[in-house]
């Protein structure tokens, strides 16, 4: 049986994110959420700027190869090294682009038991489920549905452990196996047979929500969005390598055009993007105020959903 509440796990190296990302997301975790207990923060370096509530700690030996920190993010599954992370516990990990907009522990809520996995799901009809899971047996493990570790629900407790399972693949696998190169894919295949979609009422990524590759579906989703209520409910928001940035977004005029890598484009406007446009407005303004040194991520308390 797990422990009551939750850990919030977070990972950083290098200088993409700041301090400010970091406080940011802990603060708002913390203001949202009465059952959040713990804050592991995984580093590459003692970071005497961040919240005293993180733990900080190294990432474990194992994962330290320089080419896991630039191609496939391996060093990202250091996050489920057990003797890290309180003892029976559930855990919500997320990526430091990710908007807090409500209570993370309605995610953690969904990990009942120690061997219960859930990440974000494809971008596809089927996702996970009982097909992908037979397809994946009869295959032997050769299928399985790649998911996005932008957020991610799981257990302290979980035997046997990713950590331990992809060393040993890694020491007895193929080298060219693309799962042991990409942290998504390896933690896709591990937990293949228990994992579980996070619901898009909770939880969703910025380029799959709000923008389209057509004028319709830009429509459809807004109006769709707005009729379930969902957007009002959602507690994170992963902008999943969307260049955004505070300069970029103080410089957006509303009603402008946005866009993503690969076609999708959508609307800078409260119609198409809802309570979001504004809770993001103000998590940029708050990251670059710290980062200015104005101050230190302290309005967190206000990003609520």
């Amino acid at each position: 049986m797990l422990r009551e509440g939750w850990c919030l796990v977070l990972v950083i190296w290098g200088e993409k994110y700041s301090d400010a990302h970091v406080n940011l997301a802990i603060r708002t975790a913390k203001a949202n959420s009465a059952s959040l207990r713990h804050v592991v923060l995984f580093t590459d370096r003692d970071r005497p700027g961040i919240d005293p509530l993180a733990e900080q700690r190294p990432f474990p030996e194992f994962f330290r190869r320089p080419v896991w920190f630039t191609h496939g993010y391996i060093a990202k599954l250091s996050m489920f090294s057990r003797s890290d992370l309180p003892p029976d516990m559930a855990c919500v990990y997320i990526d430091l682009d990710t908007v807090i907009m409500g209570d993370l522990g309605r995610v953690a809520a969904l990990v009942r038991g120690p061997n219960d996995y859930l990440m974000l799901p494809p971008g596809n009809l089927i996702g996970f489920g009982p097909l992908r899971r037979l397809i994946y047996r009869l295959t032997d493990g050769r299928v399985y549905a790649v998911g996005n570790s932008s957020v991610l629900a799981y257990s302290s407790a979980a035997e046997p452990n990713l950590c331990d399972v992809f060393q040993a693949a890694l020491e007895s696998g193929d080298p060219a196996d693309p799962k042991l190169h990409i942290d998504d894919r390896f933690i896709s295949w591990f937990a293949q047979a228990r994992l579980r979609a996070i619901p898009s009422s909770l939880a969703v990524m910025f380029r799959r929500e709000f923008l389209s590759r057509t004028r319709l579906g830009q429509v459809f989703k807004s109006r769709f969005g707005s009729l379930l209520g969902r957007r009002k409910r959602l507690v994170a928001i992963t902008l999943n390598g969307m260049a955004f940035t505070p300069e970029v977004i103080g410089a957006l005029e509303d009603g402008a055009r946005i866009s993503d890598s690969k076609g999708r484009t959508g609307s800078w406007s409260d119609s198409a993007l809802g309570p979001a446009k504004g809770i993001l407005t103000h998590y940029f303004s708050v990251i670059s105020s710290a980062q200015a040194g104005k101050d230190d991520a302290g309005g967190a308390s206000s990003m609520r959903g």
